[in-house]
């Protein structure tokens, strides 16, 4: 074996042995953490009823819309919600954020927001994104 070849696995014994090997890993995560992320049947359902689009800042009820627009609606008081729940049967929601990007939410589901400050929301009657 070389001596390239001895250091190299020398320093991946030690990589592994320590968990740094792992790092990459680790600090990947926080950039796929930024993106909301979406996820079926929402037990904050129960207190949010049929057919209403409901925010969120912790586990508080901060804001609930059933109106299917052509347009963005301003959240007020839900402005930088922490997640959604999307109670709706048939129809998606889009969320826009502060910045600039836009979230499709599909029905029968919940969307926890992460780092992402949102601002708007928009019900549309197609039924998947």
């Amino acid at each position: 074996m070389t001596l390239r070849k001895r250091l190299a696995l020398s320093v991946a014994t030690v990589a592994v042995g320590s968990g740094l090997a792992f790092a990459p890993l680790a600090s990947a995560a926080p950039l796929a953490s930024a993106v909301p992320q979406t996820s079926a049947a929402p037990q904050a359902a129960a207190s949010c009823a049929y057919p209403y689009v409901c925010f969120y800042k912790g586990s508080t009820k901060t804001g609930q819309f059933k109106d299917v627009t052509s347009g963005w609606q301003n959240l007020g008081a839900s402005k930088g919600a922490t997640s959604m729940v999307n109670t709706r049967r048939d129809d998606i929601v889009y969320t826009h954020f502060t910045n600039g990007e836009t979230w499709c939410t599909p029905p029968n589901n919940t969307t926890t927001f992460n780092s992402w400050v949102v601002d708007k929301i928009r019900i549309s009657s197609a039924s998947s994104c």
